[in-house]
C-alpha cells in the first residue's frame, strides 16, 4: 500500500509542477509585482487573466481532454496521427474564428469589464495569448498520452520560466506594468508554441479528419457547460467587486487568492495523478481500504499547508508585498478552505468516477456557481472581498456535499470520518490561538506562530490520530536515516 501511495505522490508532483508551476512563479513574483504595480493596476492584470480563462474554456471546447480520451482508443500511429489531425482542424476552423472575432470586440470588453475603453489593447494581448496556450495544448496533451513525463514537465518548467524571465525584465526593466505582465506571458507561449505545434502538425498529412473531429468536438462540447460552471466558482466574483466596489479591491482580493493558490497547486496536482491511481488499483481486493487512507492523508496534509499558510499569511504579505497590499491577507484561510472542498469534490467522489457518471459532476458544479452568484449579490455590496470570499467556500461546500453523497451511493467507501474531524478540529483551534498572537515585532509573530504549527502535528499525536502501524513506519524511517548521518563503528 505505501509503495501505491508513493507512486501517487510522485505522479502528484510531475503532473503539479507541469501544469500549475506558473502559479508557484507568479507567488515568487509578488514583491515585483506590488512594488511596481498598485492595487488598481493588479486588479486589471486579475480581470484580464480571468477574461482569459474564461474565453480559453469556449475556444479549447474541451479539446484537451477529448484528444487524450480518443488517443487511447486507436493502438496504431496512423490512428492516432488522424485524432490529432481532428484536434488540428477544430482549432483552425473554430478556435479561430473565435479569435478573431473576440479581438475585433477588444475595445467594448475592456469597456464592459475594465470601465475604460482605452485599455483595450490589455484585453487584445490577453486574447492572443489565450489563443496560444489552447493550441500548446494539443503536443502537452499528446506528451502525457504518450506518458512522456519527463518531457513534459520540462517544457512546462521552460515556458513557466520564461514567462517569468520575461516579467521581470519587462515590469521591471522597462517599466511596463500591467503591459509588460501580459506580454511576459504572450511570449512564452507564442515561443512554445513555435517550437512544439510543428511536432504535432504532421498529422494534417493525413487529411481532412472529419470523423475524428466530430466525434472529438462532441465529447469536448458536453464538457463545457461544467467547466464554465468551474469559472464561474472560481473567477466570476472579480467581476462583481468590479462592478460593486473599485478595481483596487479587485487587487487586493486577487492577491489573497494568489497565496491560497498554492494550495490550489497542490489540490490540481494530485487530481491529475488521482485518476491513473483509482483505476489503477480497482481490481485490488483492498481497493476501498486503500482509497479511505488516500483520502485520510490528503485531508490531513492539505490541513496542514492550509494552517501553515493562513497562520503565516500576515507575516508573509509583510515582507514580500507593499503595505498597500496587506489587508489581503484576511481572505486567504477562506478560499484555502474552498479549495480544500474542490479537492474533496474528486478525492472522495471515486464512485462517480469508476461508473464514468460526469454529468453528475457538471449537475452539481451547476448547482454551485448559481449559490455562488446568487451570494456574490447577496455579500459583495456590503462586505466587500469578504463577502466574494465567503460565497465562494459556501458554493464549494455545496458542490463536495452534493458529489460525495451520490458518489458514495454508487460505490460505499468506508472512509475514516473520525480521523478527519479530529484532524480538521486540531488544526481549526491551532488557528485560532494564532488569531491571538499579536505582532510585536515580525520575528516573534512569526516564530510563536512557528511553535504553534510544531505543535499541530505533536496534538495529533495525543489525541491518537496515528495509528500504530504508521507510527512504525516513521520509526522505521528515523531508522534509517540515522544509519545514513552517522557512520557506523568498526
Amino acid at each position: 500500500m505505501t509503495d501505491k501511495l508513493k507512486q501517487l505522490a510522485r505522479s502528484s508532483v510531475i503532473y503539479g509542477l507541469g501544469n500549475y508551476g506558473v502559479k508557484v512563479v507568479g507567488f515568487l513574483l509578488i514583491p515585483i509585482y506590488t512594488r511596481y504595480l498598485n492595487p488598481s493596476d493588479y486588479g486589471i492584470m486579475s480581470l484580464v487573466s480571468s477574461f482569459g480563462q474564461a474565453l480559453f474554456i469556449f475556444l479549447n471546447l474541451g479539446q484537451s481532454t477529448a484528444l487524450f480520451r480518443f488517443y487511447y482508443e486507436d493502438d496504431t500511429p496512423a490512428g492516432r496521427e488522424r485524432v490529432i489531425a481532428g484536434s488540428l482542424w477544430i482549432v483552425f476552423l473554430i478556435s479561430t474564428p473565435l479569435t478573431l472575432i473576440t479581438l475585433a470586440a477588444s475595445t467594448p470588453i475592456a469597456s464592459l469589464m475594465l470601465g475604460n475603453p482605452a485599455l483595450a489593447g490589455f484585453v487584445a494581448i490577453g486574447t492572443v495569448t489565450v489563443a496560444c496556450r489552447q493550441l500548446l495544448r494539443l503536443p502537452f496533451a499528446v506528451l502525457r498520452a504518450n506518458e512522456r513525463d519527463t518531457q513534459y514537465a520540462t517544457w512546462s518548467i521552460i515556458r513557466t520560466a520564461l514567462s517569468a524571465a520575461l516579467a521581470v525584465a519587462l515590469v521591471v526593466g522597462a517599466h511596463f506594468g500591467v503591459r509588460g505582465v501580459l506580454l511576459s506571458s504572450l511570449l512564452a507561449e507564442g515561443t512554445c508554441c513555435v517550437i512544439l505545434v510543428p511536432r504535432i502538425a504532421g498529422a494534417l498529412r493525413r487529411g481532412w479528419a472529419g470523423p475524428e473531429m466530430r466525434a472529438q468536438l462532441t465529447f469536448g462540447m458536453a464538457l463545457v457547460p461544467g467547466m464554465m460552471a468551474g469559472f464561474v466558482l472560481d473567477l466570476s466574483d472579480r467581476f462583481f467587486l468590479r462592478r460593486y466596489s473599485n478595481l483596487s479591491e479587485v487587487g487586493l482580493y486577487s492577491l489573497g487568492y494568489r497565496f491560497a493558490d498554492i494550495i490550489s497547486f497542490v489540490v490540481a496536482a494530485v487530481q491529475l495523478a488521482w485518476s491513473q491511481f483509482v483505476f489503477g488499483n480497482r481490481r485490488s481486493p483492498q481497493a476501498k481500504e486503500l482509497y479511505s487512507y488516500a483520502a485520510t492523508y490528503y485531508l490531513a496534509g492539505m490541513l496542514f499547508l492550509i494552517l501553515g499558510l493562513s497562520t503565516l499569511a500576515p507575516e508573509i504579505l509583510r515582507v514580500m508585498a507593499a503595505p498597500a497590499f496587506e489587508r489581503a491577507a484576511t481572505v486567504v484561510p477562506i478560499i484555502a478552505l474552498a479549495y480544500l472542498c474542490e479537492g474533496l469534490c474528486y478525492i472522495a467522489t471515486i464512485g462517480i468516477m469508476l461508473q464514468r457518471k460526469p454529468i453528475i459532476r457538471s449537475a452539481a458544479a451547476i448547482l454551485a456557481a448559481l449559490v455562488n452568484l446568487a451570494l456574490n449579490v447577496l455579500l459583495i455590496p456590503s462586505y466587500g472581498m469578504l463577502g466574494a470570499a465567503w460565497a465562494t467556500l459556501a458554493a464549494f461546500m455545496v458542490q463536495m456535499v452534493l458529489q460525495v453523497t451520490v458518489a458514495l451511493r454508487y460505490y460505499p467507501i468506508a472512509y475514516q470520518w473520525n480521523r478527519g474531524a479530529r484532524v480538521f478540529g486540531l488544526a481549526l483551534a491551532v488557528y485560532v490561538v494564532s488569531l491571538f498572537v499579536t505582532p510585536v515585532s515580525l520575528p516573534l509573530a512569526v516564530a510563536a506562530k512557528a511553535l504553534l504549527l510544531v505543535s499541530f502535528p505533536v496534538a495529533l499525536w495525543a489525541v491518537g490520530f496515528f495509528e500504530e502501524s504508521e507510527l512504525e513506519q516513521v520509526r522505521q524511517l528515523g531508522a534509517g536515516l540515522r544509519k545514513r548521518l552517522v557512520p557506523s563503528r568498526a
